[in-house]
């Protein structure tokens, strides 16, 4: 990663050298020549990592190295500031020592290059692309998201507005043209924007809302570009899932939809069905956890459009009836892919960054499934009107699911799954993030990532307070590093407690006070101000 300084110093020094060049050209040539052959002070030193590194010694820019181009595929570099009048000791694997003059925009864009072999359509997309193009422009946008973000340096946030600003003026125009509204590149462009909210902390507490509540609030940014996604997804049509990029695109922007509903608790469009039938139909080597996590996905977000609402209400009589259905729905979902998990061969492949974020995305949506439906039934066994032998009595047309017996054999079985799936997820927390998962060199941007798919699962750990405790404990820790350590503002978000559920549907749940160590004792860093658009 090549990036040059770019305070609001360093931009006005640039702006009084341009002027001063423009009124006297032939005074400032000779100046500019002996610049062009020496390190000015405003100027950063790159250290680049090469697999050629293999030394540990003092660099300078005049290294004979210096001379070699980076390579996209060499490990991201560090960026070191120095100052001319004095050197700079380096006690690391050699590094190349570069200097740039040309702007940091010119350099951004293959920081969202190559890291997963899901993404490897990212390369093709941005080659030939202008300048001015959507993609381009809201790559930009990412990236310095991600600078200010990871390293916190001294930004012009007027200056990522402006830059903001022509990305969705440009996104808008590529939508609005026929000839580029269904491209792979315009779709990609959205995505970005979407992963910009995330990074800046464009999200709110919206797990246990419901659809009423939700059309009365106004959509937050990231929820906003998952729309036009689907848009986007629909226009495309089912032609995006026969060839192996539309294929690889539709994966990503469906998930990322995907988790979205998952989190609004809206049912999935009847869309995906038809085009998950499609991918079964054809299904490719490797694509069966992602099929079998988009069915349950899918399911998922179908029981939680009903199961959250009804639970809200406080209504005993709708609860119970509606109950069998629900648990004969969430069985079928559960079973189905507890055979796949038997019998397909995917289910034993070494685990991995995208293999691991499909496992948690099963695993979050899970958790919360079940949480709701020990709500409900609590409500069903102790809400009002109260229950009475005959509700549970088949001979008089009640349902033995009903059975009080029953009920709490249900709610420990949905206390066992949701510890089991807590613990799997909690497993996966690396050791750089207070976990005990192995894990790469966590100053590495692909470790930066690995963190962004952990916000959703540990979100999930965290504000459910069915899961034990300890658990919960451990994803509060892990999102706070996330947020410190990596400077994701998004997991600064979740928090513990969420929708104010009747009391008979409480009934048994801990009360801890996780919410107010954080409030109390959490003393967190002052982190970006979320960044608007500017013209």
């Amino acid at each position: 990663m090549r990036f040059q300084n770019a305070d609001p110093t360093s931009f006005e020094r640039r702006r009084k050298k341009k002027r001063n060049h423009q009124q006297h050209p032939h005074q400032h040539q000779d100046q500019d020549d002996e610049a062009a052959s020496t390190t000015s002070s405003g100027t950063l030193q790159i250290i680049e990592f090469t697999p050629e590194s293999s030394t540990t010694a003092s660099t300078s820019s005049s290294s004979p190295a210096s001379s070699r181009q980076p390579s996209r595929q060499s490990t991201p570099a560090t960026s070191i500031a120095t100052n001319t009048s004095t050197s700079t000791q380096v006690s690391v694997a050699l590094p190349v020592l570069k200097s740039l003059r040309q702007h940091w925009t010119a350099e951004s864009i293959p920081l969202v290059l190559g890291f997963y072999q899901s993404l490897d359509f990212l390369p093709g997309l941005f080659r030939g692309a202008g300048q001015d193009h959507c993609l381009v422009l809201t790559g930009q946008v990412f990236t310095r998201a991600y600078m200010i973000n990871r390293f916190r340096p001294r930004a012009d946030y007027r200056e990522l507005s402006i830059v903001l600003g022509h990305a969705l003026a440009a996104v808008q125009e590529a939508i609005r043209s026929p000839k580029t509204y269904t491209s792979d590149s315009t779709i990609v462009a959205v995505w970005l924007l979407g992963n910009y909210e995330l990074m800046i902390g464009g999200l709110e507490r919206r797990s246990f809302i419901t659809e009423k509540e939700r059309g009365s609030s106004p959509e937050v940014p990231w929820h906003i570009h998952g729309q036009g996604l689907l848009s986007l997804m629909r226009a495309r049509g089912d032609r995006q899932l026969y060839t192996r990029h539309g294929r690889q695109i539709f994966w990503v922007m469906h998930n990322m939809i995907q988790v979205q509903l998952t989190i609004a608790n809206t049912p999935c469009p009847p869309d995906f069905e038809r085009w998950l039938d499609i991918i079964e139909a054809t299904l490719q080597p490797n694509e069966g956890l992602l099929l079998q996590t988009g069915r349950y996905l899918s399911a998922a977000c179908s029981l939680l459009s009903t199961l959250i609402p009804i639970t809200i209400s406080g209504d005993a009589s709708r609860a119970r009836a509606a109950y069998p259905a629900l648990i004969a729905e969430s069985d079928r979902a559960d079973l189905a892919m507890a055979e796949w998990m038997r019998v397909a061969p995917e289910f034993q492949i070494e685990p991995g960054p995208v293999w691991g974020y499909f496992w948690n995305s099963w695993r979050s949506a899970r958790i919360k499934v079940h949480h709701m439906i020990i709500l409900i039934s609590n409500l069903v066994e102790y809400g009002e009107p109260p229950l009475v032998p005959e509700d549970c009595d088949a001979e008089c047309g009640g349902c033995p699911l009903l059975h009080p017996e029953v009920l709490r054999a249900r709610r420990e079985f949905c206390m066992g799954i949701i510890a089991t799936a807590g613990r799997d997820v909690a497993e996966g927390i690396p050791r750089s993030l207070g976990g005990k998962m192995p894990d790469l060199d966590p100053d590495l941007p692909s470790a930066y990532f690995d963190a962004v798919r952990l916000i959703w699962p540990l979100s999930h750990l965290y504000v459910i307070p069915t899961t034990p405790r300890h658990l919960r404990i451990m994803a509060r820790e892990a999102l706070l590093r996330i947020a410190k350590e990596k400077g994701i503002l998004t997991a600064l978000k979740p928090r513990a407690g969420g929708m104010m559920f009747p009391e008979a549907a409480l009934r048994g749940i801990p009360v801890d006070n996780l919410e107010e160590d954080v409030e109390n004792g959490g003393g967190l860093v002052k982190f970006a101000p979320k960044v608007e658009a500017q013209d």
